[in-house]
């Protein structure tokens, strides 16, 4: 049961926990799926084993899948369905193994309750992490005050947006001033009126960014070869054009787009990345204080520990 599970996991997505799917399977799905959510018994997959409802899958899903993966998760039908038949063999499966008697048996019933007492740790952990969870009002607060006290963490550097066109000089450099003299044919042409993406597609070299007219979007410092970014952050107007400049590459014909100025992330954007940083170091604050708070009073008997691993040691 428990290989089914990781191949599942496995293929379908690898953060699942094995506990939680351990729950599913021991306790019961469709009881603690009604437990959760009474409303949602909508049957998604029926079978002479059962069935696996809404409710189920949407457990296993909030518990498997991060949340930031889970938009593309409900995005991908086959992966819902996926998820969907494997509930549905595992649960076959099973009927099939208590059928057998695999569970009556003294190891079947001690590793059942091993994986029944993860499974119920799992619970407990998201039952108190949920306990101590701030509501969204404080969850707002939180993330105002973190803009508000570490603007630098958030800050986004000046950018320009840029199109340009590449002409290519020749590797031992003799045809560079060719080349230097076609590129300032080009910018004249271009401060006369000619219009800039239909050169770039005829003249470009750069045939990534000739395809979108010379585009190369909006870009921070550090990101160019420091001979095209010198010159690209040297224009002041959109529609200024530089006089050909040199790269490693060839001779850069350069229009200024816009400019963004340095400026600090709005709430809006900051708020997913900053709550799910305070929420999941709340969460693992309160699952380690719920683990120290097991493991007191646990005495543990070195020599049997000690006889155990030789007792093993020897059957090698």
């Amino acid at each position: 049961m428990e290989q089914g599970l990781n191949r599942m996991s496995s293929t379908l997505f690898p953060g699942l926990r094995a506990a939680l799917a351990a729950a599913l399977l021991l306790c019961g799905a469709a009881a603690l799926a009604q437990t959760l959510n009474p409303a949602a018994s909508s049957v998604l997959v029926s079978g002479p084993a059962g069935q696996i409802t809404r409710a189920e899958l949407e457990l296993m899903v909030a518990d498997a899948v991060p949340p930031a993966e889970r938009e593309r998760f409900w995005a991908s039908t086959d992966a819902v369905t996926r998820l969907a038949r494997s509930l549905y063999t595992q649960r076959a499966l099973a009927a099939e193994a208590v059928q057998a008697g695999v569970d009556s048996t003294p190891e079947g019933a001690a590793y059942l309750r091993l994986i029944r007492e993860r499974a119920l740790v799992e619970l407990l952990m998201q039952q108190r992490v949920r306990n101590v969870t701030p509501d969204a009002a404080a969850q707002e607060r939180f993330v105002r005050s973190e803009l508000k006290a570490r603007p630098e963490r958030f800050a986004l550097p000046e950018e320009v947006h840029v199109r340009h066109i590449l002409l290519p000089v020749a590797r031992d450099g003799s045809n560079d001033a060719q080349v230097k003299a076609e590129a300032q044919a080009l910018v004249d042409q271009l401060r006369k009126g000619a219009d800039f993406a239909t050169l770039a597609r005829e003249r470009s070299a750069d045939k990534a960014s000739a395809q979108r007219g010379g585009d190369l979007g909006f870009f921070p410092r550090g990101k160019m070869a420091p001979e095209f970014e010198e010159a690209a952050y040297a224009l002041q107007k959109p529609g200024d054009i530089a006089t050909p400049v040199k790269s490693s590459f060839g001779y850069h014909v350069i229009e200024l787009m816009a400019r963004k100025p340095a400026q600090t992330k709005s709430f809006e954007q900051v708020f997913p990345e900053v709550r799910e940083e305070l929420l999941s170091k709340i969460s693992a604050q309160e699952r380690r204080h719920t683990w120290e708070q097991g493991e007191t009073g646990a005495q543990v008997d070195e020599e049997a520990i000690k006889a155990l691993a030789i007792s093993h040691s020897a059957q090698r």
